[in-house]
Formats: structure tokens, C-alpha cells, sequence
């Protein structure tokens, strides 16, 4: 069977300055399970391609493609779905359009009653369930049997939910990720970053996120490949993450967790690294509570883990408050997380930018205040992040305490309302700022790319730990950030003596506004060719 695997374009401006450098890994994975059966698959990434939706819609047809799978999540499923409602328009035959990812998973029925251009959801990891669909359809078959999707009968138009595939136990049997994106993005100079998934499933109920549900395919446990497996894959990497000079970035939920199991299985990990003289710029997703730095052999893991290339940890905080931490059902306090986050600092593991949920339904000014210190504290107090707004993702537990409304659109992850008057009028005067000025997103975006190049080009020079560059440019993330602060702390401290903001706030937007852009060019003539 002809197949083409598409990652579609991220749908919001600022989604896609900051988020839309990402090979597709999904992709990656169920082209290569499909390769060795005989079916031709093509890849394609609109940005990478460069191509529009509309070039998208009339190449699929050009090429008489038999089916197309579309990877999406809230950000770019409208995109996908513009260019399905195409084909469906233009393409004869139309091809069988399958939708996949964490977001459509849940939201499977809905989506299929609503655009009769789609013909199947894959539902959870993609590719054993990917694969039976099309042997199916290629042979004839009903889909009846098909574990793991929900599909439109095509002979009554009714949506069928077939039985939920079992979480595939057998890691080490996957194909390796076809990366032809990563490849083709060195061509054509449009830069992704690459990764690899070692383990599936978290251990944590994170209430904003589903993590635990999508990764571990709807059971709690961790599965995990052979860390020789593993380290065979990231051997075959080596020259794409030169070539890409980034990181390679572990796609794990959490890398790093307490449990004696995940911490044996590092250890066989790091030695396996040794054992075959790799060490690669590596950077993964771990929690403050993930080590105990008062611990001589967890400091010891860490060690171990920065000497096979682990320099860039982007490590979950949430909020610097200690009442919206509970509400997120995350067991830790602020005043830890700043502690393990300094500690990875002076190791030299720190990443660019981290999670933050400033805003959600029930926050108070003050509670605001707490997590915009916190996020100073740390580095992380860009205006970006302090504006961070918790998302009704579907399949969240947080849906169930939220008081939500009917989504106008599938992908409308902003589905409620402050209670507290005050602080909707203060998120809707920092996302009008952030709507206004390109500086606010270019700002996030810098940094992280300033930071990044500093760090990998230090690894491949042997500089390890905390360096005097990376320190001095802290020092003017300082600066920029320490007026982000105070211009957010006018605006609370004016809040909580009134209801509405003032002109002189007007005119101190636009003070702080020309000191963010004249910061920013320093910091780019002094750092933008290190």
C-alpha cells in the first residue's frame, strides 16, 4: 500500500515560534514497522517541506496516495484537518485518512462525528495498531478486528470503538525510527530536533497532564527497551545529532524517577554508554523529587549521567506556590525545587526553559506573586512563562475539577474562566502584551537558543559543569528578567488595590516594552555568534 505520514503545521503564531522544531517521532516509529511488510511510506513534514496545506492537499492527490496518517496533537489538528476536508474535496479516489496522537485518542468520537473526511483514529501508541489497519485495508479486510482504533463504517456511517490494543510489552521488537524528517531537514536547512523514547508510561498522576494515560497506553506500569538496545540506536544516531548540532533529547516522561527499577536500569545504561566509548549532548525530562541531592549516591547517578553526555535536564516545576502544587497533585514544595534546580545548575545539567502553570481558574493574585518570584528565583521569569495558563487537554484529571464549557472547537484547550475578576483582567493584559510584541515570544526563543549552543558547543570542546560563559550569560538573563518582574509586580500590587488597571500601567508597558528589545540586542551582538 502507497502511504503518506504527515506532521502538519502548528496552527497558533506562538505555538509554532517556540514548539514547532520537533521531528515528528511518532511518524518516525510506525513508517519504520512498516517498511520491512512491503508498504511504500513517504514522510512529510509541512515546514520542513515547505510546503503549504494547499501543495500538501494536491500532492497527496497528484500521487495517488491510498492512505494518509496524519500525527496531531490540540496545535495542529485543525491543520490536518484542513487538509483532509481538501481531499475530500479534490482527490478521487479520496484516501483513507487516519488521525493519531494523545489528544484525538480521547476526543475519537467527537472528532469522527464532526468531519466525515475522517475515516479512523488510531488510538494510543501507533505501531502494532498502525500497522494491523493497514494490512486490513490493503487486504480487504474489515476493521472490526483491528485493536485500538475507532473507524466510520463506511457501508452505514456509523463510528465503531473497537476493544483497546494492550500496551505492547516487547519494546526491544519495535524497528528502529525512520528519521527521514531529521535528514531531510539538514538539506533543506530547516532545523528539527531529533530524540529517541527509551521507556513508555509514568509513574506519576500529574492531574494537567496524560502522561500516565497516553504513554503507558492506558495502564500505570513502565516498559522499558534493553538499555542495549537503546544505546545501539543512539550509536546509529551519532552523526545525525552532529550534523543537527543539537541534542539528542530523550522523549521519556520521566527519565529520572526514585524507583529501585529505573535506577538499575540507568546504571546498565550509563555503562553500556561506557562500554562502547559514546557519549552524546543529551537532555530529558526528569522532577525535582526524581533525585535526593542529600544523597552521596544520587549525586553520584547524576555525575554518572552527565559523564555519558546528560547536560540539559528540563525538569517540571509548575508553580512556585504551595496550595496550586496540591491542587496539580504534584508531592513537592517550591523551596525543594529550587534546591535540586540549583544543584543540576552548578552541575552543568540545567535546561533553557522549563514548565510553568502560572494561571488557572482558581489562582489569586497572590498565589500569582508567589510563582513569579519562584520563576525569578530559578532563571525562568520571561514574560512567556509567568503567562502560562493550564490547558483542558483531553484526558486530563484536571478536566473533572475544571468548570469547563462545551469546547467551540475540538482543539479549544482554554475552555474556562478565571473566578477571580482581578486576575482575568491581569492574564488578559499580559496576553495582550504578548499578542502585541514579537520581542515577548523572541525572548523565550533566544534565550533557549543562546543557552543550547552555549552548552552543546561546550560539549564537544570537553567543557563540562557550569561554565564561566554559561554564568555570565545567566547573569544577563538576570537583568532582562529582573524588569519583567517588576513590571509584573506593578501590575498585581495596582491590581490589589483596584479593580482595573491604570494609564501610568500603559505607559510603563511601553518602558518596559523599549528596555526588553534594547536588552535583548545586547544580548544577541555579544552571544549571537558564540
Amino acid at each position: 500500500m502507497r502511504i503518506a505520514l504527515i506532521n502538519p503545521q502548528t496552527e497558533t503564531v506562538g505555538m509554532r515560534e517556540l514548539y514547532d522544531q520537533y521531528e515528528n517521532l511518532a511518524l518516525a516509529l510506525i513508517a519504520a514497522q512498516l517498511r520491512p511488510s512491503g508498504h511504500s511510506v513517504e514522510l512529510y513534514d509541512l515546514r520542513v517541506d515547505g510546503l503549504t496545506e494547499s501543495a500538501m492537499a494536491q500532492l497527496i492527490a497528484q500521487e495517488k496516495f491510498a492512505l494518509i496518517g496524519f500525527s496531531v496533537n490540540y496545535a495542529t489538528l485543525h491543520s490536518a484537518l484542513r487538509i483532509s476536508q481538501r481531499l475530500a474535496l479534490f482527490a478521487d479516489p479520496k484516501p483513507f485518512i487516519v488521525l493519531g496522537g494523545e489528544h484525538v485518542s480521547y476526543e475519537d468520537v467527537g472528532i469522527l462525528s464532526a468531519y466525515p473526511s475522517i475515516d479512523a483514529i488510531c488510538r494510543g501508541e501507533g505501531e502494532i495498531t498502525f500497522h494491523r489497519m493497514v494490512d486490513a485495508l490493503s487486504n480487504g479486510f474489515p476493521l472490526n478486528d483491528v485493536a485500538g482504533i475507532t473507524w466510520r463504517d463506511r457501508a452505514t456511517g456509523e463510528c465503531r470503538i473497537n476493544a483497546n490494543r494492550a500496551a505492547n510489552n516487547h519494546l526491544d521488537g519495535l524497528c528502529f525510527a525512520a528519521h527521514d524528517i531529521a535528514l531531510k531537514s539538514v538539506r533543506t536547512a530547516r532545523p528539527v530536533k531529533t530524540g529517541i523514547l527509551m521507556k513508555r508510561g509514568c509513574p506519576y498522576p500529574c492531574v494537567f497532564c496524560n502522561a500516565q494515560r497516553f504513554l503507558g497506553n492506558e495502564s500505570t506500569g513502565i516498559r522499558a527497551r534493553s538499555p542495549a538496545n537503546v544505546v545501539k540506536e543512539m550509536a546509529a544516531m551519532q552523526p545525525l545529532v552532529k550534523q543537527t548540532r543539537g541534542y539528542l533529547h530523550i522523549f521519556d516522561a520521566t527519565f529520572v524517577t526514585p524507583a529501585r527499577e529505573n535506577r538499575a536500569w540507568i546504571e546498565e545504561f550509563c555503562d553500556e554508554m561506557e562500554r562502547r566509548s559514546l557519549t552524546l549532548p543529551l537532555d530529558a525530562f526528569i522532577r525535582a523529587d526524581s533525585v535526593d541531592i542529600n544523597k552521596p549516591r544520587d549525586r553520584d547517578l547524576l555525575l554518572h549521567l552527565r559523564s555519558v553526555g546528560l547536560i540539559s535536564t528540563y525538569l517540571g516545576l509548575e508553580a512556585g506556590d504551595n496550595e496550586q502544587l496540591d491542587l496539580y497533585n504534584k508531592k513537592i514544595v517550591p523551596s525543594e525545587s529550587s534546591k535540586v534546580y540549583h544543584y543540576l545548575k552548578s552541575l552543568g545539567m540545567t535546561g533553557s526553559t522549563n514548565g510553568c502553570i502560572t494561571f488557572f481558574q482558581d489562582v489569586t493574585l497572590r498565589q500569582i506573586q508567589n510563582s513569579v518570584l519562584f520563576l525569578y528565583g530559578v532563571g525562568l521569569a520571561s514574560l512567556w512563562n509567568i503567562a502560562s495558563r493550564a490547558e483542558t487537554l483531553p484526558g486530563i484529571r484536571l478536566n473533572h475539577q475544571t468548570r469547563v464549557h462545551e469546547r467551540h472547537v475540538p482543539w479549544d484547550v482554554e475552555n474556562y474562566h478565571f473566578k477571580d475578576d482581578k486576575v482575568a483582567t491581569l492574564y488578559a493584559f499580559i496576553r495582550r502584551i504578548i499578542d502585541r510584541y514579537e520581542i515577548i515570544r523572541l525572548e523565550d526563543r533566544m534565550l533557549r537558543e543562546i543557552r543550547d549552543a552555549i552548552k552543546v558547543t561546550q560539549f564537544y570542546c570537553g567543557i563540562t559543569g557550569y561554565s564561566h560563559l554559561e554564568k555570565a550569560f545567566d547573569q544577563h538573563v538576570s537583568t532582562i528578567q529582573g524588569d519583567t518582574v517588576e513590571f509584573v509586580m506593578g501590575l498585581i500590587s495596582e491590581l490589589s488595590c483596584q479593580d482595573t488597571l491604570s494609564d501610568r500601567l500603559l505607559r510603563a508597558e511601553y518602558n518596559y516594552i523599549a528596555r526588553l528589545e534594547e536588552n535583548m540586542k545586547k544580548l544577541f551582538m555579544f552571544y549571537g555568534t558564540k
